[in-house]
């Protein structure tokens, strides 16, 4: 009976072989086989590792400003309450847009733009008088020339104020150029005097990046030769070179300043926005030969910087990787990697996914 016991207690425990399906990935010895069809899935690529020449940089930060000359300043013709026409930063306004409306209706000394008519009006009427009048030699010729200069300065004045103004009245303010707003300077309800900025429109065309660089790579300001930055709101690294740009310049620290600002100028090809902080990596003319990876090969784990290689037997292999600086796009690794080995250089993610959740190939117990 205690044989049978054993006997049925065994009959009880299925030991199948469960092959895991293809296309899904397993341990095999240390490394990770994933199947070439779940690789193309995945979108997992490799490359060979090989050395070439890598820049030397200066990674710091940045900014996006606008180029002089493509931004102008938009001020008040007149004093009054001003009264914004919906618009925002970052707004884009045309060539001759409302920006603004100025009243001066109930305050200070009356709506300035009825008084300009008035006095247009009445200027005119008594310049035409003085011509008649002249006519019959009834008044001077240099009384006729001073009616004129009033006449002409009335209407001159007014039609500044009247430029654009609708039927609701108010002195309107225009954007001198197409753009968009780069910034307000006031709130709709404000009182401004007469010359006060409005707004500031920027034609956006041309754009600069200033990297501020410590003190400390002062040697190495004059080397500089190039750029690449990135984002916080865009995809991917920025290279000068794709944008037109070009090294404007370096300047000297400000009293008190302990960075060098450094100034390339560039085309607008992206929608960068003016005024944004940005990653930048200076590339200097100094090079060294050295392996190099594209970013996207790196995966972090709690500070630790590592890639997956693939060995012979086609499967992936965790290796630890020390680091340099790196250009935005790629970064030179000066120990963990030997030329010729096959790096994964995208979805590397997806191999450290793979690793984490697969299981070892071959048995399955179901008790």
């Amino acid at each position: 009976m205690a044989v049978c016991a054993i006997l049925n207690a065994c009959g009880h425990h299925d030991h199948s072989h469960n092959h895991e399906e293809e296309g899904e990935s397993h341990f095999h010895g240390d490394g990770i086989k994933i199947s070439p069809e779940r690789q193309a899935v995945l979108g997992i690529v490799t490359d060979t590792v090989e050395v070439g020449e890598f820049n030397e940089i200066i990674r710091t930060s940045g900014q996006i400003i606008s180029s002089t000359g493509d931004e102008m300043t938009v001020v008040a013709k007149s004093e009054g309450i001003v009264n914004l026409s919906g618009l925002a930063e970052g707004s884009p306004v045309g060539k001759g847009a409302r920006i603004a409306t100025i009243s001066s209706k109930g305050i200070g000394s009356g709506d300035k733009l009825a008084k300009a008519r008035i006095t247009y009006e009445t200027a005119k009427k008594e310049y035409e008088r003085d011509m008649q009048l002249s006519k019959d030699n009834i008044v001077s010729e240099s009384h006729v020339d001073q009616s004129r200069l009033e006449y002409e300065y009335a209407k001159a004045e007014y039609e500044a104020l009247s430029t654009g103004s609708g039927t609701s009245g108010g002195i309107v303010v225009t954007s001198p150029l197409s753009g968009f707003i780069k910034n307000l300077s006031v709130r709709s309800g404000d009182y401004v005097e007469t010359g006060s900025p409005i707004a500031t429109v920027s034609q956006n065309r041309k754009l600069r990046l200033r990297a501020d660089v410590s003190e400390k790579y002062f040697s190495k300001i004059s080397l500089i030769r190039d750029a690449n930055f990135k984002t916080s709101y865009g995809d991917g690294t920025y290279r000068m070179k794709d944008l037109g740009g070009r090294l404007a310049g370096y300047g000297r620290a400000a009293d008190g300043d302990f960075f060098i600002p450094v100034t390339f100028e560039f085309d607008n090809k992206g929608d960068f926005v003016p005024g944004s902080f940005v990653d930048v990596y200076l590339m200097t003319s100094l090079s060294k030969e050295c392996l190099s990876i594209p970013l996207e090969a790196v995966v972090e784990d709690q500070g630790v910087h590592y890639v997956f290689v693939r060995d012979d037997d086609g499967d992936f292999l965790k290796r630890e990787v020390t680091l340099g600086i790196s250009d935005g796009e790629r970064v030179p690794v000066f120990k963990g990697l030997e030329a010729g080995d096959v790096v994964v250089v995208k979805g590397a993610v997806h191999v450290k996914l793979a690793g984490v959740t697969a299981v070892p190939a071959g048995h399955t117990h179901n008790h």
